[in-house]
């Protein structure tokens, strides 16, 4: 019996790590989903300015996927073009400069688009209507370097964007995007809005319990075949 003890303890440690992030797993599912409910919910509630968007970001206030509607213009000769994969292929994110009726200035997420064809061809009085997205992560570890005289892109560099864009200097600009809420009904290649969060933490979760479980089982079957070296 003196040889199960060591057996036995390094299981209860295992299980005990296992068991923890499996736990803790559950809780992140929670609050992930308890998130993305908060956001959806923002999406469906009515929209506001963009000067009501900057004046709460700048009192320190979560902004992300508030819903905006804004009048002005659209500049279809600084569009940007945003590498992105589109039904399972590379494929072009539109980013359309806007000038609201009120002197803000902001890039308009048109959407996804299989080539790279900027189909805005002439600037026109619109009524706008989007939500809000920050994109401050960055540059990611494999994002190559934009291009920004081929009109490439390949992460979101907001100040690299809004000079590509030419933003006029007597406006303010908004230090974020508006992702366009678009209709199923206007093109082939519009996208519907929608809270781009993960939420694989049940997953991860029954990972982490099926490994416990796995230790478990493979610990009461070596710790069975000790004893019965030991009896024999």
């Amino acid at each position: 019996m003196k040889r199960l003890w060591p057996l036995a303890l390094a299981t209860t440690i295992g299980l005990i790590i296992l068991c923890g992030l499996g736990t803790w797993q559950i809780f992140r599912l929670a609050e992930k989903a308890k998130l993305i409910a908060l956001l959806e919910a923002r999406m469906d509630a009515a929209p506001i300015t963009l000067a009501d968007a900057m004046a709460r970001q700048a009192r320190g206030e979560d902004i992300e996927y508030m819903m905006v509607m804004a009048d002005g213009y659209i500049d279809p000769a600084h569009t940007l073009a945003k590498i992105m994969s589109f039904d399972g292929k590379p494929g072009w994110e539109i980013i359309a400069p806007f000038a609201s009726s009120d002197g803000i200035f902001v890039l308009l997420d048109s959407g996804p688009a299989a080539t790279k064809q900027i189909t805005i061809t002439d600037a026109s009085a619109e009524t706008i209507s989007g939500i809000i997205r920050l994109h401050k992560k960055g540059r990611g570890i494999f994002d190559n370097d934009n291009d920004e005289i081929n009109n490439i892109w390949y992460w979101w560099d907001l100040p690299a964007m809004w000079a590509a864009a030419q933003a006029p200097q007597d406006v303010k600009i908004a230090p974020f995007v508006l992702q366009k809420i678009l209709l199923a009904t206007t093109s082939a290649h519009d996208h519907p809005a929608h809270v781009e969060l993960s939420n694989n933490h049940l997953g991860y979760a029954i990972t982490w319990f099926g490994l416990a479980a796995a230790l478990l089982a493979v610990s009461g079957f070596f710790a069975r075949s000790l004893v019965k070296k030991t009896d024999a």
